[in-house]
């Protein structure tokens, strides 16, 4: 089932408040926790570290130079993921920090 692009954003605008993809599952259920995990904007880091991990021994198995490329690409895009993900939680921190300060 896909998900309509209102409820999609209203997932993604959930995330940005601070939600996580369990809680917003339990909001959600008719939908499976997988195609939540898979069609939101983000991801958690700890999931993503858990894939790279895999990728990189998996890297490691690989016979084939293209086998080696494709899974070291992947890794490449998930770091950048995690990089801008982690920018954008800091610029959200930074924003905290003044409304705190005020």
């Amino acid at each position: 089932m896909t998900i309509p692009q209102h409820e999609l954003k209203e997932m993604n605008r959930l995330l940005e408040g601070g939600m996580n993809i369990s809680s917003i599952w339990e909001k959600y259920q008719k939908y499976d926790y997988w195609e939540i995990y898979w069609s939101v904007s983000d991801f958690s880091l700890l999931g993503k570290k858990r894939i790279i991990t895999n990728r990189i021994n998996s890297a490691r198995r690989a016979t084939t130079k293209a086998e080696r490329d494709e899974l070291l690409n992947e890794i490449s895009s998930l770091v950048t993921e995690m990089y801008e993900l982690t920018k954008r939680n800091g610029k959200k921190l930074v924003e905290i920090g003044k409304i705190i300060n005020r």
